[in-house]
């Protein structure tokens, strides 16, 4: 009898488990843009994960040309999200990485034409994932690689861009601010309980982010576009 009663509570445990489980895919998937335009000049790219969406990476057009921030996980997927958008990969110039995690490097080698800018980096995160999937044997592919520290900016194709130290996620987490206006964080915003390489400098990075009031724009990895630092600061606190 007892072991009857502690199967079906064992049951019951797995079931809520499972159902906690679809509500956080979905929690979590619904703030993921589709592929697509998402402003003038300016391109969200889907890539998905066991069919469920999971993260985004966006393309800024300059002038002719295109700079990329963030590449996502899947080079198939975003080379069938380029073609959908009408957009070369060999017009893409720059590819700006907020972090080396598996899913915001994994389709890098298909900008064979673009400069590499990234923060103090040795992609360790590509290749050893701390529970995350990983690319356990990824090699920078043969391009133009330069390292930004906090603070540093360059001009573009016309376009201003700040790098930002934003280590707490990772240990070479930066965020770049484009136009003193659109400000790109990768995983800045994920959850603390999901692999935080410093919970304490992820804290005080998002609230030093928090107080940019000339940004109109931030754009995240896994939760998509706030519309205004003011929203951003909302959702945060």
């Amino acid at each position: 009898m007892q072991k009857k009663i502690l199967k079906r509570v064992l049951l019951a445990i797995l079931a809520l488990i499972v159902v906690l489980a679809s509500l956080s895919i979905f929690a979590y998937s619904r703030y993921i843009y589709p592929t697509g335009e998402i402003m003038p000049n300016l391109y969200a790219v889907r890539n998905y994960r066991n069919r469920n969406p999971m993260v985004n990476f966006f393309i800024k057009r300059a002038g002719e040309k295109y700079i990329v921030f963030d590449t996502g996980s899947d080079s198939a997927q975003t080379e069938n999200a380029l073609q959908q958008l009408g957009i070369s990969a060999s017009d893409v110039v720059a590819v700006f990485l907020t972090h080396s995690d598996w899913d915001h490097i994994g389709s890098l080698d298909l900008f064979y034409n673009a400069t590499l800018y990234t923060g103090i980096t040795d992609f360790q995160y590509a290749r050893r994932g701390r529970g995350l999937p990983v690319l356990p044997d990824f090699q920078l592919p043969d391009m133009p690689h330069i390292t930004m520290l906090d603070g540093d900016t360059i001009e573009l194709y016309g376009r201003l861009i700040q790098c930002f130290h934003t280590a707490g996620h990772t240990s070479d987490s930066v965020s770049f601010l484009v136009d003193s206006k659109y400000l790109f964080v990768g995983d800045l915003l994920v959850n603390p309980r999901l692999a935080y390489y410093n919970e304490e400098l992820q804290t005080f990075y998002i609230e030093r982010m928090l107080s940019m009031e000339e940004v109109s724009y931030v754009f995240s990895g896994h939760f998509g576009l706030f519309r205004s630092i003011r929203f951003f600061r909302w959702w945060w606190l």
